[in-house]
């Protein structure tokens, strides 16, 4: 069984939760809120275009409820006023830009993100690895400073806890376990591990500069006499950059055969953006891993 199935049979709920698709003239979409593994959780609420969305659900044989909405915009904009009254508690991109979706999620007088930092936060299934594993941020964030990182561990501490995972072990990627005053990510990461150390310490354990293979290798972190509760273990992943996790992200699931699901956070709900790319399965993963950190605990 994949990590991702364990998790998806551990999942419970008492009440049906309702997921917004925007612009949902998308037949992917409509299939993954109808994935035969999650759809008995879901009350999907299709916002767009009522006949294309009335021919997909003809066509796969399903109903659902329909808001119709005219321009992609007008999408965005209802399915973020439906999050505001409280009638959806997570929202899917379906048949629209990101740069549209995302310009009504972050709308200073009506959007839902506060101001807040959105950031990407992805769990990975790695068949070498032992455990789920978190990476951020590969999607949002190009270069995040040390207090968006901070907020960025938050949230994927925040996520981790929804699975399951009481206190997190956190990894701060660097190029090696030693600080740097050449490389400002090995200092920032060491003084990121110091503060979180002192104003949270029961929150998770974490350690930066850490190298990757320390981070995910009990052997080589065996080999190098390296001592620390994440090596060889870690829950997260933190990455000093947009580039670095992206690439990290794509290696695990083109050359590791892992599979990934991620969701956007920081807005008042869970957002699931996936890739064209993106496989059935992993657009079903990506609903669970949202309908894990919207439920009510």
């Amino acid at each position: 069984m994949s990590k991702f199935e364990a998790l998806l049979e551990n999942f419970q709920t008492d009440k049906k939760i309702r997921i917004g698709i925007v612009n949902a003239a998308d037949e992917a979409a409509i299939k993954a809120v109808f994935h035969p593994k999650i759809r008995e959780f879901l009350k999907p609420v299709l916002i767009g275009d009522e006949a294309a969305i009335r021919g997909i659900l003809s066509k796969l044989n399903e109903s659902a409820e329909i808001i119709p909405a005219a321009t992609d915009e007008e999408c965005a904009q209802i399915g973020v006023k439906l999050t505001k009254d409280k009638q959806i508690d997570f929202l899917m991109k379906g048949h629209l830009s990101t740069r549209t979706f995302l310009r009504a999620v972050v709308n200073k007088e009506h959007g839902i993100s506060g101001g807040r930092l959105l950031g990407h936060i992805v769990l990975d299934d790695v068949p070498a690895y032992h455990k789920l594993l978190l990476t951020t941020d590969g999607g949002m964030v190009l270069k995040p400073d040390k207090e968006e990182k901070k907020q960025l561990i938050a949230y994927s501490i925040e996520v981790m806890n929804k699975i399951g995972v009481a206190k997190p072990k956190v990894a701060l990627l660097a190029a090696s376990e030693s600080v740097n005053p050449k490389v400002p990510s090995s200092v920032e990461a060491e003084e990121i591990m110091r503060e979180i150390q002192a104003e949270a310490p029961e929150s998770c354990d974490i350690d930066g500069p850490i190298s990757l293979d320390l981070a995910v290798s009990k052997e080589i972190a065996r080999q190098k006499e390296y001592d620390s509760a994440v090596a060889g273990d870690a829950d997260i992943l933190v990455g000093p950059d947009i580039t670095t996790m992206n690439v990290l992200g794509k290696s695990l699931t083109v050359l590791a055969g892992g599979e990934m699901a991620g969701i956007i956070m920081g807005a008042e709900v869970p957002i699931v953006m996936v890739s064209r790319a993106s496989t059935e399965n992993e657009k079903m993963y990506a609903i669970l891993m949202a309908m894990y950190c919207s439920k009510e605990d």
